[in-house]
């Protein structure tokens, strides 16, 4: 974190799923936020009691053509390091708390004739954001979405929308590995000028980076 910070003021929370949050960001005296761009992460210190206490990075999910505020979605995961159930049992609508400008080490490609993203769990939040940067420009693509159970998918509602979809594959797999995405398949073979996007838990991050070696060129894989 470079130590610049920002004093964001929690606008609204919403429940957007089983132990998952979202929560919008303002600035406090109605001014617009810095920019920022699909993909991109805050640094958000999550105890609002210490400013200078302990950081974790929540992705961005939101339109980045909305300068008006930023929207994150924390998972309250209980086996974690405690940030996120730190910042799920104590934050509430009012509260001001310090975050970074955005940062982001998760680009899309804007030259790429395809877009091949996969999500899994609150890996969803940078990929929702680049969904609506890509709907916006007219571009091409294609998301598979992977949980669990309807109960643990994040803005289900939104992304099974007429907006969505024709565009957004929703896939539960009741923890049963054999029921979920089938990446090998997928994978086989990359659509011409396509680049594939992946956020999630490693194991699928790991097996779609091994699915993808075949066929997609380095470059083309994020």
């Amino acid at each position: 974190m470079s130590g610049e910070k920002l004093t964001v003021r929690v606008d609204q929370i919403t429940r957007e799923a089983e132990d998952i949050n979202s929560y919008v960001l303002v600035d406090p005296e109605g001014r617009p936020l810095p920019p920022f761009e699909a993909g991109a992460h805050l640094d958000v210190h999550v105890d609002k009691e210490d400013p200078n206490g302990r950081i974790r990075q929540f992705s961005l999910c939101n339109d980045p053509r909305e300068t008006h505020r930023y929207v994150i979605a924390v998972l309250r995961e209980s086996h974690g390091r405690g940030g996120s159930v730190t910042f799920h049992d104590s934050v509430v609508q009012g509260d001001l708390i310090s975050v970074s400008p955005p940062i982001n080490n998760f680009p899309l490609e804007e030259s790429a004739t395809q877009h091949l993203l996969i999500a899994g769990g609150i890996g969803i939040t940078p990929i929702l954001s680049m969904v609506r940067r890509l709907t916006a420009n007219g571009a091409a693509y294609k998301l598979y979405y992977c949980t669990r159970r309807a109960e643990n998918t994040a803005f289900l509602d939104l992304l099974t929308g007429p907006e969505f979809t024709a565009l957004v594959d929703v896939i539960h797999d009741d923890g049963i590995p054999e029921q979920g995405l089938d990446v090998k398949r997928l994978l086989a073979t990359r659509p011409a000028g396509a680049h594939l996007y992946c956020c999630g838990p490693g194991g699928l991050m790991g097996a779609v980076k091994q699915a993808a070696a075949q066929a997609f060129p380095e470059e083309a894989v994020h």
